[in-house]
């Protein structure tokens, strides 16, 4: 069976947009994509993951899912560095490439409110996304309560751990380990890098319990008898991807901190109660870098949030629907947030 096909997109465009790190892109662009019962209602704001498309969560709205085409008004917004929106492969000198500048996940969401501004929308239903897609949410009940009903994190949190940013270290440091990286001044893409990266993630994306039981021999992206079989088809998973463009990503999560956010004096406990709202902490039981217990430590800050566990043997991939298990329980747990 292929791959399903990455949806179109339009783009929004902001001139002169003013990053946080100090650097003024001279055009970002936002890729955007609205579907559904467009028009009708408060739409839901649906945040894209790393290295990711809205593909992502597309079994939320299949088979009559919470976030149906049917039934509601959806807008897909896709994090910048992804490739579409605005990236170190698609920006023009002196900002592309290596020189592209370092993101802040606060720089997504302002660009996104910049969207929501042009198309005269002033508050949304939800704020939903999963991993990175999940901080934009939880930005975005700090940044702008006032405009979002509710906000949903999958499998995220409102700050990078210690822990996730040593993983992070490691993933980024296997792709720039290619002598062909130079730096991120390539001229072809540093394939072996790519490689190193794939298989440097391998042991963190899911559990080991779910090799154990051999659940990964169901899937075409892993069956395989041996070790060799599997990384054989695992370090592929990003030969399609810019480096530069996943470095930006992986730079973008490990830095994320509502505490960041201006006006809150580097206080955590500041800005998780600005997000006065229900906000839905929705860790996965077996995620090792988006660990449960950290998803509640930090929820106790945020004035109206709750943390639902999703049992799963699937680690961090099961956010993204890994096994039919992990779809059905994560669509249950989103629909009755939204109607609660």
């Amino acid at each position: 069976m292929s791959a399903p096909s990455i949806p179109p997109f339009e783009v929004f465009s902001v001139a002169g947009f003013r990053t946080e790190c100090g650097v003024v892109l001279p055009e970002a662009r936002l890729a955007f994509r609205q579907r559904g019962r467009i028009g009708e209602g408060e739409p839901v704001l649906m945040c894209t993951a790393f290295a990711s498309n809205p593909l992502g969560l597309g079994y939320l709205g299949s088979d009559d899912g919470p976030l149906a085409e049917e039934r509601r008004w959806l807008i897909d917004v896709e994090l910048m560095g992804n490739g579409r929106s605005s990236s170190p492969s698609n920006t023009r000198h002196p900002h592309g490439g290596a020189d592209f500048p370092r993101l802040s996940i606060r720089d997504n969401v302002t660009l996104q409110k910049a969207l929501l501004d042009h198309l005269g929308i002033s508050r949304v239903a939800a704020v939903i996304g999963a991993s990175m897609g999940g901080q934009q949410a939880v930005q975005w009940a700090v940044s702008h309560p006032g405009m979002i009903g509710r906000a949903i994190c999958i499998a995220g949190n409102a700050r990078t751990t210690l822990y996730g940013q040593m993983f992070l270290n490691v993933v980024a440091s296997a792709l720039k380990s290619d002598p062909d990286f130079k730096d991120g001044r390539y001229t072809s893409q540093p394939t072996l890098g790519l490689s190193r990266l794939s298989e440097a993630w391998a042991p963190f994306a899911l559990s080991p319990r779910f090799f154990s039981e051999g659940r990964h021999q169901a899937h075409a992206d892993m069956a395989a008898d041996d070790l060799a079989g599997f990384l054989a088809k695992w370090r592929t998973r990003y030969h399609a991807k810019d480096a530069n463009d996943l470095l930006s990503h992986l730079a973008m999560w490990a830095a994320n901190d509502i505490a960041a956010t201006p006006g809150c004096d580097g206080s955590f406990a500041a800005a998780a109660s600005r997000a006065a709202l229900p906000v839905l902490f929705a860790p996965i039981s077996t995620d090792i870098y988006f660990h449960p217990r950290d998803a509640a430590d930090q929820a106790v800050f945020f004035p109206q949030a709750s943390v639902e566990v999703v049992q799963s043997l699937s680690g961090h991939a099961a956010a993204f629907g890994r096994e039919p298990e992990d779809r059905e329980a994560i669509r249950s747990l989103v629909g009755r947030f939204l109607v609660d």
